[in-house]
Order: C-alpha cells, then sequence, then structure tokens
C-alpha cells in the first residue's frame, strides 16, 4: 500500500475544546487548525444552508475572537455514527483560508502557539 502525500502546507495543531468556528450560520467543534485553514465538525440539518465565505473563530477560554476571515471549502463529508440507534448526524468541513492581514496572520499565530494542545 502506498502512503498518502501529504498535501498541506502548513502544519496542523489541535486546540481544547472551547475552541469553535461559525461558517454560514453552521457552529461547531475546531478539530485542527493551521495558518492556511481549519476542520470542525457541526451538526448536520436536512434544510439547506450555504458553505459561506468566511469564518469566524471563537475561543471563550482564552479569550480569542477573529471575525470574518475570508476563505474557501475544501471538503465537506457526513462522518460515519458508530451508534446505529442515534439520529444525530455530524459533518466535517475542511476550510482553506483567504488572504489575510499582516496584522490578522500574527494574531492567527499567536493565538495558535499559545493555545495549541499538540499536532495534528
Amino acid at each position: 500500500m502506498k502512503a498518502m502525500q501529504e498535501r498541506r502546507r502548513q502544519p496542523r495543531y489541535r486546540l481544547g475544546e472551547g475552541a469553535i468556528a461559525v461558517s454560514a450560520n453552521n457552529p461547531g467543534h475546531i478539530q485542527n487548525i493551521s495558518l492556511s485553514g481549519l476542520s470542525f465538525v457541526y451538526l448536520h440539518s436536512d434544510e439547506p444552508r450555504p458553505c459561506g465565505d468566511t469564518v469566524d473563530i471563537l475561543d471563550g477560554q482564552n479569550d480569542f475572537f477573529m471575525e470574518g476571515i475570508p476563505c474557501r471549502t475544501i471538503s465537506e463529508k457526513v462522518l460515519v455514527n458508530e451508534s446505529s440507534f442515534s439520529m444525530i448526524r455530524m459533518v466535517q468541513r475542511s476550510l482553506e483560508f483567504g488572504p489575510l492581514s499582516k496584522a490578522r496572520r500574527a494574531d492567527l499565530e499567536t493565538y495558535i502557539a499559545k493555545n495549541s494542545t499538540s499536532c495534528a
């Protein structure tokens, strides 16, 4: 079996449980983050929702909020629920950040450096 080649330009990091991303009114827990994007999981809805072209990052435990980060959706997939009895479906969305100002990039870099718990 051939090993998959890493396509990400930046290393990904895990954050604490309080880190939330909100894109197109879909709030969810951030799975991992880098300077070039993030992945988050949110509750699936049967109502169609737009993907959105910005994302907000909120971490109340670490007093961090960054609003309106330009982004585009790289992938979105419904996660398999391990319990066949559960009606709850979760979706994982991976986003790539658009251009950031030097100040916003520095804020994001500082946040990741201070609050990441491990490499993803």
